[in-house]
């Protein structure tokens, strides 16, 4: 079994290809073998009838009563030369008249033909001898001469010994054919199998260079067959992905070391520098403080990062429910005025219908979207937040905020964890980058769609797109 299981694929092709063809050779010979049976029986059947029909006619003849009662033996030259045909000459009370062989004489008289009847294939039947011998017979009544009352009768059998022995050659013949027709559509099975799997070795090959050092390398369709060349294109596609994975992977854990050196280097440096020399109590205390807010960041970024973790192995449970989304996101702008009187800005909340989410999960989506349009809002600007159902199975909640706008450079990747639009990361104390790749790893877990639009200097709107099922 074990064997079975590793062979290759050419091997199982040329196996397969063996197979068939000792099925259809198989079909073809037994067909023949039939066939061939079949003829050389109505050809001994024939050979029955014609001489039965010759006796008959030369018994009737004048001198055939002088043949039948004194010579009977003359008859049987008839069939001398005739290899297998055996003949026996029965009187009126089925006595024995001349038989040509010993055989002959056992011949058995079961429903002969009448006289006045011409014998056809249907009184013909299968004959058993001594020695397991087997044939064709036919008995039937002869008339002699020209006296009505005065008749004979005829058994006649033809062995199968020259159709045993056509039928014995061709036999052998068929098998010979499969067995070489076989062995000789397996090798060139094999051999046909394996060139046209080289383009097969050809992409293996070609995948196998393929490292995580060089994932910029593609499999070539043109010269894949084109049986393979939509595997070809999905392999290509698969590569296209885990490139930009691994890119990400690589960006990501370039961003985290520097998103960790700020906070964990304000703490080195302030705890260094105070212990320079001997402080006063309040200096301490000072110190604490603002190591206390260092240390709640590192807190913050590490919470947000195990919840783009645990989202990505989709091991956060989802508790959907039904939401009326107007008191939601009213509740979420009063949440927030304290920090839109600060930087000068209003919300404008208008929303109408219900949504199906995780109510915790929606919160802190939508919560995520309106921090971000605060902080990128200018004084004195309008931050509108709206809900409607756009389609029976759909509802969208769209934020936005006017400013100097994100460029079209920056749209395709501001979803990614740790990826600000401004160059300048170490000044932001409030934001990580994590903020939008929480919203959109949120949205994913609810099998919906996050976007964005925007103009520079103009309006940024992000749309969050929940199904209802």
């Amino acid at each position: 079994m074990n064997l079975l299981r590793h062979m290759s694929l050419a091997t199982w092709l040329a196996l397969f290809f063996a197979a068939v063809t000792a099925l259809v050779f198989s079909v073809a010979g037994v067909h023949l073998y039939l066939s061939t049976s079949q003829q050389l029986q109505l050809r001994d059947d024939a050979q029955l009838l014609n001489t039965i029909g010759f006796l008959r006619h030369r018994l009737g003849m004048p001198d055939g009563l002088e043949m039948a009662r004194l010579h009977p033996d003359r008859l049987l030259d008839v069939v001398l030369g005739q290899t297998g045909l055996l003949l026996a000459i029965k009187g009126p009370k089925e006595e024995l008249l001349a038989a040509s062989t010993r055989d002959a004489m056992q011949l058995s008289t079961d429903a002969p033909v009448p006289a006045d009847l011409s014998p056809d294939a249907a009184a013909i039947r299968d004959w058993h001898g001594s020695e397991g011998k087997r044939g064709r017979m036919i008995a039937a009544w002869v008339r002699i001469g020209q006296e009505p009352d005065e008749r004979i009768q005829l058994v006649m059998a033809l062995e199968h010994t020259e159709s045993a022995i056509v039928l014995r050659e061709h036999r052998n013949h068929v098998l010979l054919a499969v067995l070489t027709g076989v062995l000789a559509t397996a090798l060139l099975g094999y051999v046909i199998a394996w060139r046209g799997l080289r383009s097969v070795r050809a992409v293996a090959r070609a995948a196998g260079e393929i490292t995580a050092n060089q994932l910029g390398g593609r499999l070539r369709i043109e010269d894949a067959p084109a049986e393979l060349e939509d595997m070809v294109r999905a392999f290509n596609r698969m590569l296209d992905r885990l490139e930009d994975s691994f890119r990400r992977l690589t960006q990501f854990s370039s961003d985290i070391a520097h998103d960790l050196r700020t906070p964990i280097g304000n703490l080195m440096i302030q705890t260094q520098v105070t212990l320079t020399q001997r402080r006063s109590i309040p200096e301490y205390e000072a110190l604490l403080a603002s190591n206390i807010e260092e240390y709640e960041r590192l807190n913050r970024m590490i919470e947000k990062m195990l919840f783009l973790a645990r989202a990505d192995n989709a091991q956060v449970a989802l508790n959907k429910d039904t939401i009326s989304a107007a008191p939601e996101l009213k509740h979420i702008a009063e949440y927030f005025e304290g920090m839109a009187d600060e930087a000068g800005v209003t919300l404008d909340v208008g929303v109408a219908g219900a949504l199906v989410a995780d109510a915790i999960l929606f919160r802190r989506a939508v919560s995520n979207l309106v921090a971000n349009a605060i902080r990128h809002t200018p004084g004195g600007g309008h931050v509108t937040i709206r809900g409607h159902e756009k389609e029976p199975d759909q509802f969208v909640v769209a934020v936005t905020n006017p400013g100097s706008g994100i460029a079209a450079e920056h749209l395709p990747r501001i979803f990614d964890r740790f990826y600000r639009v401004d160059d300048s990361r170490g000044g932001s104390q409030s934001s990580f980058g994590l903020g939008l790749a929480i919203v959109k790893s949120i949205m994913t877990l609810h099998g919906g769609k996050v976007g964005v639009e925007s103009t520079p200097n103009g309006l940024t709107t992000f749309t969050l797109v929940f199904p209802r099922g």
